[in-house]
């Protein structure tokens, strides 16, 4: 499916930065939306795992990894946490990946 101009963005990256960012998704999924929680809150804790696989699996093809767009602010702020000074990753992968997010 090509990227939509307003529903979906392309990321393209190495298999490394693949491996982190969804690393970084899948920890956040289950950090800021465990089980228990809302229907809205399970819904974003499923969308976000969906999309790290989506990334460990598209993002380092020619083709990339077609992701939604609204999920933007959810990436963010899962490699801002996870990559952060408290987080469990490597503070290097932050502003990298960081770029690569429209």
């Amino acid at each position: 499916m090509p990227a939509g101009k307003n529903k979906t963005f392309l990321l393209r990256c190495s298999p490394a930065f693949g491996e982190q960012l969804a690393n970084a998704l899948e920890a956040y999924a289950h950090a800021a939306y465990p089980p228990g929680g809302s229907e809205c809150a399970q819904v974003a804790h499923q969308t976000l795992l969906e999309s790290a696989r989506t990334v460990r699996k598209d993002a380092a093809t020619e083709a990339g990894a077609t992701l939604r767009r609204r999920q933007r602010t959810h990436f963010k702020a899962a490699v801002n946490w996870y990559f952060g000074e408290d987080g469990p990753g490597d503070t290097a992968y932050r502003d990298p990946l960081l770029r690569l997010i429209p």
